[in-house]
């Protein structure tokens, strides 16, 4: 190559970089935008809303990259399900530099920094499948692929926001229906992190279906749902899910379903495969831990302002212990029960278990079901094993008011008296197998009141035991006398029958035969139940009358009287009885 061209080669890429800077330097320095630019860029996202976009002055334009910047505000889009108004400070609209060199306007983004999303109001009274429907039609019909919202904020018309710090990602990949989405918001003081994946829609007998791939993490709750979604009368779906509750509680109250404070209901989690309609999501076979508890079968929740659990469970070990713990109120004035979950949920539950425990009682396997609807519960225990017997019976608790009304009728068949009473941790040390049938009830405000209100019948059987009286001493000398239960000189006996009632907080026994070495002893007395005391009269009955007398104290010989503490009874000789006086009866009023 000779010099002259290679002197005219250097002139060429000189004048080739002067020109290239000067195309990016008017590429980078910002630009007015064309007289009917704005108006283009309005226009067309008002046609995509159905309402009306406003782009706020100072509005620039930059070539590289390719975008329009400056204040946004859309109000009525009637296109946009749920949202009145959307206000930002800044907005970017990305968009493609051919098309803006000729003049021509389209965009594939949208970026809107700091944006307030005002919701319509009563959206609540709306169907889910006229607002995704909207939505999904929304999507299909966009002239963007990806919008971006950075630290938004969503509030209702009024009162307080929604949410709070929205970042948001939205991809419609340009595919009708589908979505992608991902991002995190602030919801009543926790940070929520979430992705969806919603593919294609497509047509059904009943409306539409697409499947959808959900997570949601939080500190109040961690899902993940795998399946597919149905858009018909109203949202439903099925799938597999996969959910953490490190605090129900918590997480109720989260969402606006406060419950009283306790210690049950913690460290919940639940996998299955589920459908949902509505505002019900079932899982048909599921596993279910919480409170250490672990249980499988079906179970359906529905959200409301009061949730509804239908469902029925079983269980291989059921503690109760959380939910009888801390029963009493933290405050004396505090609803009675309010620590009751069931009086803040309906529910209609089946529970079966093969081993049960309560505190130190272990029982065996038994079924139980639950009921309640609007604080009323209803509880019917089937053939539970108890203290190597069975309890079965009927338990019903009203707590709609602040009367609470109770009523149990039921049975204890065949229970070992002494291992039971140790594991209620009761101080009369008697021994034997015993039957117990009672129909009792009561109501009232405080605690005193329901006490005061027990009313109804007790019949107690037992055999084969002991009962912790020296019998033969006390009768045999006339100045005995004891204070306390006899640890060692327990009167044994083969059968006893005690015919009871309750009334105004008192359990008054009018018949007590017991036999003890052959000999037949009767007698009567009462327990107050609130000052857990004593006074009963026993008597060796005569020989000469028939064991089924009606008559319950009938001896003449000297018998024991039984006063005082529950706990350490004062016991003593009593003179006998002349012959055809009366028994003076036990006042059942005693204070």
């Amino acid at each position: 190559m000779g010099p002259r061209q290679s002197i005219w080669k250097w002139l060429l890429a000189g004048l080739l970089a002067v020109i290239a800077v000067g195309v990016v330097v008017l590429l980078l320095r910002p630009a007015g935008p064309p007289a009917d630019l704005r108006g283009r860029v309005e226009a067309s996202l008002s046609d995509w809303t159905g309402g009306s976009v406003t782009l706020a002055e100072p509005l620039r334009v930059r070539y590289l990259p390719p975008s329009i910047e400056g204040g946004f505000s859309l109000s009525d889009a009637e296109k946009l399900p749920s949202v009145q108004s959307i206000t930002a400070p800044k907005f970017r609209l990305t968009l493609s530099l051919p098309d803006l060199l000729v003049g021509n306007v389209s965009f594939s983004a949208m970026r809107l920094d700091g944006p307030t999303l005002t919701l319509k109001p009563g959206e609540e009274a709306r169907t889910a499948k006229a607002v995704l429907g909207k939505l999904t039609a929304f999507l299909a019909g966009a002239p963007i692929e990806s919008v971006r919202i950075h630290r938004g904020v969503v509030e209702p018309t009024a009162g307080q926001p929604l949410l709070r710090k929205l970042d948001l990602r939205l991809n419609t990949r340009g595919k009708l229906g589908a979505l992608e989405a991902m991002g995190s918001f602030v919801f009543n003081g926790e940070q929520v992190t979430f992705s969806m994946d919603r593919g294609r829609t497509r047509a059904t007998e009943t409306g539409q279906s697409s499947p959808l791939t959900l997570k949601v993490t939080s500190a109040p709750l961690t899902a993940r749902f795998t399946g597919t979604m149905h858009l018909g009368e109203e949202l439903g779906g099925e799938g597999r899910l996969e959910a953490k509750l490190p605090d129900i509680r918590h997480f109720l109250a989260w969402v606006g379903v406060a419950l009283p404070e306790g210690e049950s209901l913690k460290d919940a989690s639940a996998t299955g495969r589920v459908h949902w309609l509505g505002s019900t999501l079932t899982f048909d076979d599921g596993t279910f831990e919480f409170d250490g508890n672990e249980a499988v079968g079906l179970l359906a929740l529905t959200a409301g302002a009061r949730p509804r659990i239908d469902g029925t469970l079983a269980f291989e070990a059921l503690s109760l212990d959380p939910y009888l713990l801390g029963a009493a109120p933290a405050q004396a004035d505090a609803p009675l029960f309010d620590w009751v979950l069931l009086k803040h949920l309906d529910a209609d539950l089946r529970v079966s278990a093969a081993a049960l425990s309560a505190g130190g009682l272990q029982l065996g396997g038994g079924g139980l079901t639950i009921n309640a609807k609007k604080g009323v519960v209803s509880s019917e225990i089937g053939a539970l094993e108890i203290c190597g017997g069975q309890a079965e019976g009927r338990f019903d608790l009203d707590l709609s008011s602040p009367r609470v009304e109770a009523a149990l009728a039921g049975s204890l068949a065949g229970v070992a008296i002494d291992s039971c009473r140790q594991s209620l941790g009761l101080s009369v040390p008697m021994t034997g197998s015993g039957t117990v049938n009672a129909d009792v009830s009561t109501g009232g405000t405080t605690q005193d009141e329901l006490i005061r209100g027990l009313a109804g019948d007790v019949m107690v059987t037992a055999e084969d035991g002991t009962l912790p009286i020296d019998l033969s001493t006390l009768l045999s000398k006339p100045d005995a006398e004891a204070t306390g239960w006899s640890q060692g000189a327990a009167t044994p006996f083969s059968e006893l029958k005690a015919d009871c009632s309750l009334s105004a907080g008192h359990l008054w026994c009018q018949s007590f035969r017991m036999t003890t070495g052959g000999k037949p002893v009767s007698g009567a007395g009462g327990l107050d139940i609130a000052r857990q005391t004593l006074d009963w009269d026993l008597r060796m009955a005569d020989s000469e009358v028939p064991p089924d007398a009606d008559e319950p104290v009938s001896g003449t010989k000297p018998g024991i009287t039984i006063n005082g503490s529950l706990t350490a009874p004062e016991m003593a000789r009593a003179p006998a009885v002349a012959p055809g006086a009366a028994v003076p009866e036990q006042d059942t009023e005693k204070q």
